[in-house]
């Protein structure tokens, strides 16, 4: 009997260790989430945060980070629906305005993407992401000054970014700096050679130099790098043509 009760007190005990080690926190599944979200699985991230905020709907972190996750799966309307409540929570935190920027930027409003960068800015004078960023949307408008100077504010904030280099390469070209890009462009692929836009920026410069050869060379480069990028820039090359 008394062998009984032991080896039942003991399994009792098991048993509740094991539930205790089970019952995950918030913060557990916040974890988990960016864990997966690291790795590129979108929906297990999802699925995380989603435990999360059931947990715990008040903490704006877990609705940022889901909305992070949701832009990446390019659910932009989703993310922005998640943006959206963690600024309602806290409207303090410039990554949220920032990422909601680019989910915005994605879905082509323009003006709704310039104001949110502003956002960044204004809560932080130092967000180097916003200012690339912003410096992307002026671009798109045609304010290549304004452009020019947040490309610039960033390559002074983090001078290591390639890509910062090769979209300020991308505005000196658009203004007939050729040169000027033509540095830039080279100071990218010298930080990362492996970034395929900066090679298609450099075929754009040598277009306008009307060295095609070297110009279809970039390009083939480009898009064997990435592929997903003929889209935008076949529609310049013809222009440049």
């Amino acid at each position: 009997m008394l062998r009984f009760l032991g080896t039942l007190t003991i399994c009792v005990i098991l048993f509740s260790a094991c539930n205790y080690h089970k019952r995950l926190t918030a913060s557990d599944h916040n974890h988990r989430g960016n864990a997966l979200l690291e790795r590129g699985d979108f929906d297990g991230a999802i699925a995380e945060f989603d435990q999360a905020i059931a947990i715990d709907p008040n903490q704006p972190y877990y609705y940022f980070n889901r909305g992070n996750a949701r832009k990446a799966k390019k659910e932009f309307e989703l993310a922005i629906i998640d943006y959206n409540k963690a600024a309602s929570i806290d409207s303090k935190i410039p990554d949220v305005y920032n990422n909601r920027g680019d989910a915005r930027a994605s879905k082509g409003d323009i003006d709704g993407a310039l104001s949110d960068f502003n956002m960044a800015l204004t809560l932080n004078p130092k967000h180097v992401n916003a200012y690339n960023n912003r410096g992307y949307i002026r671009q798109q408008r045609g304010d290549l000054d304004g452009a020019l100077q947040d490309y610039e504010k960033a390559i002074a904030l983090n001078p290591n970014d390639a890509y910062f280099y090769s979209n300020r390469g991308s505005v000196k070209r658009a203004k007939g700096d050729l040169d000027g890009a033509m540095l830039d462009i080279n100071k990218s692929i010298a930080l990362d050679p492996s970034d395929a836009e900066a090679y298609c920026n450099f075929a754009l410069v040598y277009l306008s130099k009307h060295d095609s050869e070297r110009a279809n060379t970039n390009l083939n480069k480009c898009y064997s790098l990435d592929a997903s990028l003929r889209s935008r820039f076949d529609p310049l090359v013809r222009q440049i043509k």
